[in-house]
């Protein structure tokens, strides 16, 4: 069903708070749909909205009966209003639960969460909708209610993400046009609620025609984005919500890794995942690292035995680690340090080059 009337109650208050009888008048049929996003917050409210406001007296102010119930009383002399008899519940304050909110959105959206929990901020990052793991649209969402005050720093992370992007308000009106300009300018897309989304369900989501077409659109660009691209190729283009724990390397050769990602295996040499320096053709220091990652069983330590030598490591562990981000489109990091070592968050083996040499002993970075 259409919950138009839920949006725009999103506009109209401030921080989507209002008594559950406001709530009940401004929704009507809808309520039922959106309560799972509206939870009492423990506080009452002193006051509820005249049907005819505009008197000194208004709006009718809330006072608390012996009884356990209350009453909603108009100051207007003489009232402009009848009192309103109501159970106590009727006055409890309920308001948005964002974290909620947020994760319906995120499911209707088809979503993958960002790795970081974002900090508060008028505009928050909901996630990324998905192409390929690492290529994806990312989507956030805005609800500034009836008085909306953005910051510069606000806005930083959506201006500093390329598009295509996706900022949701609840509709139209939303955002001031000290706000929406700039995100306009910057390419983002501004996708209103009210018109991308349906309550298919108590506290469900689903996309409409409408929000269905549009990020199919979106998503469409990213391959234009990743065919017209002159950095470096993707060298295989994991599915969403990939990670790094369901892929296995094994080196064949010292020039050649087979890589395993759940029943699909490909065999890669350095330059195919971007590890062969282009003025000798030898492969660089990210793989050489990788081989000696493989040859210690996926871990190596965090130092190098010689004091001088353990910044220019370190650099090359970071350099190893963000070509396998590149060459395989996956975000956290494949390498992590722990205690004292760094650890592989793949399964890593040179055992083919262990049989190979019949014991031989290959170089260890100890």
């Amino acid at each position: 069903m259409m919950i138009s009337k839920f949006w725009k109650a999103l506009d109209e208050l401030t921080d989507g708070g209002s008594s559950h009888w406001g709530w009940q008048q401004r929704l009507g049929e809808e309520w039922k749909a959106v309560a799972p996003f509206l939870p009492a917050t423990g506080k009452m409210a002193a006051s509820l909205p005249c049907p005819n406001p505009g008197g000194e007296g208004c709006p009718r102010q809330v006072v608390l009966d012996r009884d356990g119930t209350a009453s909603a009383v108009c100051g207007d002399s003489p009232k402009a209003c009848k009192a309103l008899d109501l159970p106590i519940d009727a006055i409890r304050i309920h308001a948005l639960d964002a974290r909620r909110f947020a994760t319906a959105l995120v499911a209707a959206f088809e979503l993958s969460p960002p790795t970081r929990q974002p900090a508060p901020s008028l505009i928050m990052r909901l996630g990324t909708r998905e192409r390929a793991a690492g290529l994806g649209v990312p989507v956030f969402l805005c609800v500034p209610g009836s008085t909306p005050r953005a910051t510069p720093q606000d806005l930083d992370e959506i201006l500093e993400t390329p598009a295509p992007v996706v900022l949701l308000c609840p509709t139209t009106a939303s955002l001031p046009d000290t706000v929406a300009e700039p995100l306009r300018r910057h390419g983002v897309t501004l996708m209103p609620l009210d018109i991308a989304l349906i309550a298919r369900g108590p506290g469900k989501f689903a996309l409409t025609p409408h929000g269905d077409v549009v990020m199919q659109g979106l998503l469409g660009q990213l391959d234009d984005i990743a065919a017209q691209s002159k950095g470096p190729q993707r060298a295989w283009d994991l599915p969403s919500g990939a990670t790094w724990e369901k892929m296995t390397i094994r080196f064949t050769t010292e020039a050649v890794i087979a890589v395993t990602f759940a029943d699909q295996t490909r065999r890669f040499e350095p330059e195919d995942i971007g590890m062969r320096n282009k003025k000798n053709g030898q492969p660089t220091s990210a793989w050489t690292h990788l081989l000696a990652l493989a040859v210690n069983k996926g871990r190596l330590p965090l130092r190098h035995s010689n004091i001088h030598e353990t910044h220019k490591y370190q650099r090359q562990m970071q350099t190893l680690t963000r070509s396998l981000q590149a060459a395989f489109g996956i975000e956290t990091k494949p390498i992590i340090s722990d205690g004292n070592e760094y650890v592989a968050q793949f399964v890593l083996s040179a055992d083919d080059l262990r049989q190979g040499r019949q014991g031989q002993t290959l170089t260890k970075f100890r």
